[in-house]
């Protein structure tokens, strides 16, 4: 399978959100020297990220099973097909880890 097409789309997509970054932080830099903060732009100064406490835990737990997966898969000479669903069952096992961890801890 020839995957050289993700380059192009990748770098497009890589440049796209480099013109959003910087065009967002003009309109910060703007907006604060102008001192026009109002509710059109305050999305802008939101946190992008959430604010669950095991987000980080739960895509290391993910990447760590499916570099796994991909190791078992490379020392036991899997097919392609078998690789790729082990590597989803090792992603539905992960996230349903990361699920009884978050359960357990917001008790």
């Amino acid at each position: 399978m020839d995957l050289g097409f993700l380059v192009p789309v990748v770098f497009f997509v890589l440049i796209g959100y480099i013109v959003k970054t910087i065009s967002d932080n003009k309109i910060r830099k703007r907006a604060l020297e102008n001192g026009n903060l109002n509710e059109s732009i305050k999305h802008l100064w939101e946190k992008s990220y959430s604010n669950k406490p095991l987000q980080n835990v739960k895509w290391a737990i993910i990447f760590a099973g499916i570099g796994l997966s991909i190791l078992v898969a490379h020392i036991f000479a899997l097919a392609e097909a078998v690789a790729i669903g082990l590597s989803a069952i090792v992603v539905a096992v992960a996230l349903f880890v990361y699920y009884k961890m978050e359960k357990k801890l917001t008790k």
